[in-house]
């Protein structure tokens, strides 16, 4: 995904968790930093730059690309059990449901798979330590608690006793969880999990056109609002809502006009870690890719658009949905997570 795409769904998902009203608190201090998300959404591509490794869990089922002589059957996660570790409406979930793929081992691969889901996770620690070594007012206003020493005469306490470690601002905080979503948008993106779009040290021929990633990102990008729109001024008169649901007229992005497609009321909490939720992102982000982009694409254009023209064919316009559909949640999801891990 692109920068459009990538705070659009930022944006988006602080949307879902204040119209959630789960954890109002957290919507309230990202919501003074919303100017951020433009450039924070975009940090790991533009300043951290970890693209070979941190944004993408490339999976295969072919043990000869994998450079194994069989892949282990324990690795087999099929739809019903991909199903049980994760909550909500998995939409991309439901269109593998069929999947031939999911019915095979598959798995990361050591060499070049990536470690996507150990940087979401390492993400939503930082956070909550952030949150333990910021500014005092935070670690009060995040826990509604107020510390003893703070109840007493200040005058009169030592300033070992009043300090509580002012090194992180309210700002650097949402900042890590606007860069946090970049990792799990990625997840959703098929290719990001697909070793197929990926030259594997065990094949000398790439199997899917090195064309075909980067234009179903450059379509995506247009379906979304324009920098000026996303990038959020002092001076602007529309509100959240007006901006993340006023998209341009070719966008085929309906999951707020869309019954197929609409996002939960509620945010589903995790049913375990973020590092397996993650892992099951993938897995799922991976049968997405194997069904959706079913044979090497010589020419990109062929996939997304019909020739000579801009309609989407269906399958692209529904698959996009899901996808992003998804990745909202998701965000949400994992944000919420984060932030009741540390106020817990």
């Amino acid at each position: 995904m692109k920068q459009r795409a990538h705070a659009w769904v930022a944006l988006r998902a602080y949307k879902l968790l204040d119209d959630s009203k789960q954890a109002p608190k957290l919507v309230e201090l990202l919501s003074y930093y919303l100017s951020d998300v433009w450039d924070g959404s975009w940090l790991p591509d533009t300043q951290i730059g970890d693209m070979a490794y941190g944004h993408i869990y490339k999976m295969d089922s072919d043990p000869i690309m994998m450079g194994m002589k069989a892949i282990d059957p324990r690795f087999k996660q099929d739809y019903k059990t991909l199903k049980s570790k994760l909550t909500g409406n998995r939409v991309c979930l439901t269109y593998v449901k069929d999947s031939v793929e999911l019915n095979k081992p598959y798995c990361s691969d050591l060499n070049k798979g990536g470690h996507l889901p150990d940087r979401v996770i390492a993400l939503s620690h930082t956070i909550a330590d952030m949150l333990k070594l910021s500014d005092y007012p935070i670690t009060f206003y995040a826990k509604g608690e107020v510390s003893k020493e703070y109840k007493k005469d200040l005058s009169q306490q030592t300033v070992k006793s009043l300090s509580l470690s002012p090194n992180f601002s309210a700002r650097q905080i949402a900042l890590m969880f606007f860069i946090q979503c970049h990792y799990i948008c990625d997840a959703h993106m098929p290719l990001h999990a697909d070793l197929r779009d990926y030259g594997s040290p065990n094949s000398k021929t790439r199997r899917l056109s090195k064309d075909l990633h980067p234009t179903i990102e450059e379509t995506w990008e247009e379906f979304f609002p324009d920098k000026p729109e996303l990038e959020l001024h002092d001076y602007m008169t529309e509100s959240i809502d007006d901006i993340v649901t006023k998209l341009p007229k070719a966008s085929v992005i309906e999951i707020d006009n869309n019954k197929n497609y609409n996002l939960a009321t509620d945010v589903n909490k995790l049913k375990a870690d973020t590092w397996s939720e993650m892992v099951e992102i993938t897995r799922t982000a991976y049968a997405v890719s194997r069904k959706w982009i079913d044979k090497s694409y010589k020419d990109a254009n062929e996939f997304s658009k019909i020739p000579g023209g801009q309609e989407y064919t269906d399958d692209f316009k529904k698959v996009t949905n899901y996808i992003f559909h998804d990745a909202v949640e998701s965000t949400a999801r994992i944000w919420l997570n984060t932030w009741e891990t540390f106020i817990k």
